[in-house]
């Protein structure tokens, strides 16, 4: 990809933007947070940054911003003399992962049941739901995760909070990524009937319009995830 220079300086250095607006950085920091939620960087995995240079179409400098802006975000480990790998979680990181998401997702839940009845959004939380009670019977473990994500993804959309939204997406680059990393072990077989349920007990309940019940089932169903998580052995884990 061509990238065309703008007189804008950033900590002494120019600042390379792409025909389509974004900073090398922002598109090595979109690629990897894509790369890490799809599956297709797995923990503990070195970025080698020649290759990833190619792959993603940046410079090794932006790369390399990159790796810090996603080190802060606890998604890369930079150590020294080894470089840049993708973080592996502790049981105890994974369970407050889990905490913060049960929090945050929550609320998304409460403010979804406040705006459900605005136009199309209870269509549109149908069918996530729907999708997701037919996936549970006719796809693999990954596509039902897939699945989830997007589940949840509708709530905050409904929910219609973007800061929300930003801060929830980071847990779930974390939380999906794991599950799909480690959907083999432990007996599971995608999310498994209670977490089917799960989802569509919290639909329901956001489809009442009630949004203290709503928060509640989302809680409960994060805890309950969090259980299942946690069960899996000591090799998913840091």
């Amino acid at each position: 990809m061509i990238e065309k220079r703008t007189g804008a300086e950033v900590d002494g250095r120019r600042s390379f933007v792409s025909a389509g607006g974004l900073t090398g950085t922002q598109r090595a920091v979109t690629g990897l947070r894509e790369g890490i939620r799809a599956g297709r960087y797995v923990p503990g995995q070195r970025l080698v940054e020649v290759d990833l240079a190619r792959e993603l179409g940046v410079g090794r400098n932006s790369l390399r911003e990159a790796f810090s802006r996603l080190a802060s975000e606890g998604l890369v480990l930079i150590e020294p003399h080894r470089g840049a790998s993708i973080r592996r979680h502790t049981r105890a990181e994974i369970a407050e992962l889990y905490d913060l998401s049960e929090v945050l997702e929550g609320l998304a839940a409460r403010l979804a049941a406040t705006n459900v009845k605005s136009p199309g959004n209870s269509e549109l939380l149908a069918s996530a739901a729907k999708r997701l009670r037919a996936g549970a019977r006719t796809r693999g473990a990954a596509e039902q995760i897939d699945e989830a994500a997007r589940f949840h993804e509708t709530i905050l959309a409904i929910a219609a909070s973007a800061r929300l939204a930003e801060l929830v997406a980071n847990l779930h680059i974390q939380t999906f990524s794991f599950q799909l990393r480690h959907a083999h072990l432990g007996g599971q077989h995608g999310m498994g009937n209670a977490s089917v349920v799960d989802h569509l007990a919290v639909a329901e309940a956001i489809q009442r319009g009630d949004p203290l019940h709503a928060e509640a089932v989302m809680r409960e169903h994060l805890r309950n995830g969090k259980q299942r998580v946690l069960g899996l052995p000591d090799t998913a884990f840091a």
